[in-house]
């Protein structure tokens, strides 16, 4: 009853935060690879197709674009750029076992490319608390988000981003991958590990927003610790944004009274 209670309050908090800033932070990125030699077309026709998918604006469009390059350009070294780009066209349109598959599609191209791995792992820690469960879900987030860890560190910063920028934008997505791995260990019932795999995460990120700290809190309140599921309801609902706000209210709310 109170497993299943918690995993319906997770579902809330996905639902009130989106998808949130750990997907919307790799689109910022660009195709972030550790690969020391960027992908080449070999013809104009290529490059040609290749251009047209990248400006266009509809993820339909995208969509239908990459297929079309997959399909002429088997060969390419684009092909892992392209599938990239519909991973995010699915996204867009809300098509979960559709960006699944093209980033994974992806990942076969360029399988360290941080913008991928940073998409994915978040899309899928967000889906492991639905029914009906995939099994395979949680193993999966963890995988890419220890891989985009690893990869964070092997990759240097693009030639536009200064330090200052490359520092900051490096402690988002170890902040997003660190919110993954608590997740999935919320999920197996690794309350401990949850708990510090969190907490990581608002220290790598400031400032984070009131997400971040409802999730501590279903943490918290999973171990058992109602005074520090309390206090990061109330830190949650002081953040926002306002549906998390309303959430973060509600369950202040249904908290049993802890004697002082």
């Amino acid at each position: 009853m109170v497993r299943n209670r918690l995993s319906k309050w997770l579902l809330s908090v996905v639902m009130a935060a989106g998808i949130g800033h750990s997907t919307l932070l790799a689109g910022q990125f660009g195709p972030l690879s550790s690969r020391s030699q960027a992908p080449q077309a070999r013809t104009q026709q290529e490059l040609d197709q290749y251009l047209k998918f990248i400006t266009d604006t509809s993820p339909q469009a995208i969509v239908a674009d990459v297929d079309a390059f997959a399909a002429q350009f088997s060969g390419s070294e684009l092909l892992g750029t392209a599938y990239q780009y519909q991973m995010h066209a699915y996204e867009q349109l809300g098509d979960f076992p559709a960006m699944l598959s093209s980033g994974q599609l992806a990942l076969k191209s360029q399988p360290d490319n941080l913008n991928t791995l940073m998409a994915l792992a978040p899309a899928i820690a967000n889906r492991i608390f639905q029914d009906p469960p995939d099994a395979h879900l949680p193993a999966l987030a963890e995988d890419y988000a220890h891989r985009a860890l690893e990869g964070i560190e092997k990759t240097k910063p693009p030639r536009q981003t200064s330090l200052e920028q490359w520092a900051a934008q490096k402690q988002q997505m170890q902040s997003s991958a660190h919110e993954v791995l608590g997740l999935v260990a919320l999920k197996r019932g690794q309350t401990s590990i949850a708990i510090s795999e969190l907490q990581l995460s608002i220290q790598l990120s400031p400032p984070p927003d009131g997400s971040r700290y409802l999730r501590l809190a279903l943490a918290f309140a999973a171990a058992g610790d109602i005074r520090k599921a309390e206090a990061n309801l109330r830190r949650a609902a002081e953040l926002g944004p306002d549906a998390v706000r309303q959430l973060a209210m509600e369950e202040i709310a249904k908290l049993p009274k802890v004697k002082p």
